[in-house]
């Protein structure tokens, strides 16, 4: 597999004057060579099975995974018997999801390569999943996106799980750098430089990743980072409401107007888990 695209292929997001959707694309797309089949930590995908066992309740049985990536979550959710529905925009890690997902399993996995925020799907479904995605667009874009899963696909009971992006990492990062060795197995891995850039005037994570061979080929990602706080004004309309969250494995009250200081909360992730409901 190649390790860049045709420049006419991709846009970069740090060589655009304002914040566009036109980068999404062509970066995830690229990425996917980069980073290979999985780049996620170990455990991550069992990991994001038992939070949904854990916050779905036991009659979950159908979950829709938006931003599916290269489909690894879906098929170990397959693998325990639930009914997947994925959905992944970039053709790379669709092309991984395919090869991956022919394999029989316990549960049925239907990928779909497709936008989440215009595909056409049948609910309901008991739990609707973002993981490491929500964020990208505007506010506009995220409430669009939470009332469509709130009025076309979560059932009544239904539950909602997102990582949600916080500033407090990104804005305590800004400015480092990290050189990173090409990925072993990886076809299209390269040495990397990832830089971490925030805006405080949108709120938004800059991920940029430059290859070191060829600087010009940089690309980016961003995300809109929210406190819990700025979450559920986020809400305010969507048809869901914020039931829980938890910060470091730490269940954190954010409807009790509690002062809550904790440096260590995101000395590490930059994002926290949050399940979402109908209101009561």
């Amino acid at each position: 597999m190649m390790a860049f695209k045709t420049r006419q292929d991709m846009t970069s997001l740090l060589r655009q004057a304002t914040y566009t959707q036109d980068w999404v694309k062509g970066f995830y797309t690229q990425a996917g060579i980069w980073w290979g089949e999985d780049s996620q930590a170990a455990g991550t995908h069992e990991d994001r099975v038992k939070t949904i066992a854990r916050l779905g309740g036991p009659g979950a049985r159908r979950i829709l995974d938006l931003g599916a990536g290269p489909g690894r979550t879906a098929a170990a959710l397959a693998d325990r018997g639930y009914d997947v529905v994925a959905v992944e925009l970039n053709p790379t890690d669709a092309a991984y999801a395919r090869t991956l997902l022919k394999t029989p399993r316990r549960g049925a996995v239907t990928f779909l390569e497709a936008d989440f925020y215009t595909v056409e799907l049948a609910g309901p479904f008991d739990v609707v999943t973002c993981w490491q995605v929500f964020g990208i667009g505007s506010d506009a874009d995220q409430r669009r996106l939470l009332r469509r899963i709130a009025c076309e696909w979560l059932a009544a009971d239904g539950a909602v799980i997102l990582d949600v992006y916080h500033p407090a990492g990104p804005a305590r990062d800004a400015g480092r750098e990290w050189r990173l060795a090409p990925l072993a197995g990886v076809p299209g891995s390269v040495e990397m430089i990832e830089r971490c850039h925030y805006d405080p005037v949108q709120g938004r994570w800059i991920d940029e990743w430059q290859p070191t061979a060829h600087p010009e080929h940089a690309l980016a990602q961003t995300l809109r980072c929210y406190t819990a706080a700025d979450l559920i004004l986020l809400l305010e309309g969507t048809g869901l409401r914020l039931a829980r969250v938890e910060i470091a494995g730490q269940t954190v009250d954010v409807h009790a107007n509690r002062i809550t200081p904790s440096a260590r909360w995101f000395e590490t992730d930059y994002s926290y888990l949050a399940l979402l409901r109908r209101p009561e």
